[in-house]
C-alpha cells in the first residue's frame, strides 16, 4: 500500500509538471475551438497569431488563464488513474469529477481582458453559481461532453501507450527514454485526434450562452452543418502540441522517478 501511494504521488508530480508546461497551448486550443465563421474580424489565424495577440492585448500571463482548475483537478485525478484500468471506466469517473473545474477553466480562458482585470478563479466560480446555479446550465454545464471526452481520451491514451510499449518494444529497450518519449507523444496525439469533435462540442457548450449549443451530439451536428466537417477538428494542432509532449513528459517523469526509487531505495 505504501509503495502504491508513493507511485500515486510520483504520477501526480509528473502531471503537475506537464500541466504547468503545456497550459499556454491548452488556452490556445480553447480559443480556436470557440471560433465561428471566418468573417469574424477577431478570429485567430494561427497558433503564433493567437499567442502574439494574447500577449500584446492581454499580457504574458494571459497564456496561463485558467491554470488553477487543472492543477487542482488534474494532478489528483490522474494520479488515481494510474492504479486502475486505463480506459473508459477511469475516464468516465474522471470526467464526472472534473466537469465543474473544466467549466470554470474554459470560462476564464475565453475572456479577452488583461489578467489584471480578470476576477480570480473562486470569484468566477461564485459568479457562475450565482447566475446559473449548480446544475447543467451552471457550474456543471458541459457535464456529459466532459465525461464522454475523457472516457474516449483515456481509452485510447493508456491503451495505446502500454500496448505499444509491451508489444512493439523489445523488453531490453523498454527503459529507453527517447522511445518512451515517442510512445507518449504518439499516444497523446492519437487520443487528441480521436476525441476532438467531442472536445470542440464541450468548449462550445461551456463557453457559449447560445441555445444551439446545449447537448453534445446536437452541438457536433450543428457545427458540422454550419461550418463544415473540418470545423470539428478546430484546435487539432495546438491540442496535439499540448497532449503529445504532455503525454511524453508525464509518463517519463513518472516512470523515471519510480524506477529510481525502486532501484536506489527499494521502494
Amino acid at each position: 500500500m505504501e509503495s502504491q501511494l508513493r507511485r500515486r504521488g510520483l504520477f501526480g508530480g509528473g502531471v503537475f509538471v506537464e500541466v504547468c508546461c503545456m497550459q499556454p497551448i491548452d488556452v490556445v486550443k480553447t480559443r480556436f475551438q470557440i471560433q465561428g465563421v471566418t468573417s469574424d474580424p477577431s478570429r485567430y489565424t494561427s497558433i503564433l497569431d493567437c499567442i502574439t495577440r494574447m500577449i500584446r492585448n492581454e499580457g504574458f500571463f494571459s497564456l496561463y488563464k485558467g491554470i488553477l482548475p487543472p492543477v487542482v483537478a488534474d494532478t489528483p485525478k490522474r494520479a488515481a488513474k494510474s492504479l486502475v484500468t486505463a480506459g473508459l471506466a477511469s475516464g468516465t469517473v474522471e470526467g464526472a469529477i472534473i466537469a465543474p473545474f473544466e467549466r470554470v477553466k474554459v470560462y476564464i480562458q475565453v475572456q479577452r481582458q488583461r489578467m489584471s482585470e480578470m476576477p480570480n478563479t473562486w470569484l468566477v466560480a461564485r459568479e457562475i453559481i450565482k447566475r446559473d446555479g449548480w446544475g447543467t446550465r451552471g457550474l456543471t454545464k458541459g457535464f456529459h461532453a466532459t465525461v464522454l471526452r475523457n472516457a474516449m481520451f483515456n481509452a485510447v491514451y493508456f491503451g495505446s501507450y502500454y500496448n505499444m510499449k509491451y508489444f512493439l518494444i523489445p523488453p531490453e529497450k523498454q527503459d529507453s527514454i527517447p522511445l518512451r518519449l515517442c510512445l507518449g507523444f504518439t499516444a497523446g496525439a492519437l487520443s487528441s485526434l480521436g476525441n476532438l469533435p467531442v472536445d470542440v462540442a464541450k468548449s462550445r457548450i461551456q463557453a457559449s450562452q447560445s441555445p444551439k449549443y446545449t447537448r453534445t451530439f446536437p452541438t457536433i451536428l450543428t457545427v458540422w452543418r454550419e461550418e463544415g466537417f473540418l470545423a470539428l477538428y478546430k484546435g487539432l494542432l495546438p491540442k496535439i502540441i499540448r497532449f503529445g509532449p504532455g503525454g511524453a513528459i508525464m509518463f517519463v517523469v513518472y516512470e523515471q522517478a519510480s524506477n529510481y526509487l525502486e532501484t536506489e531505495w527499494g521502494l
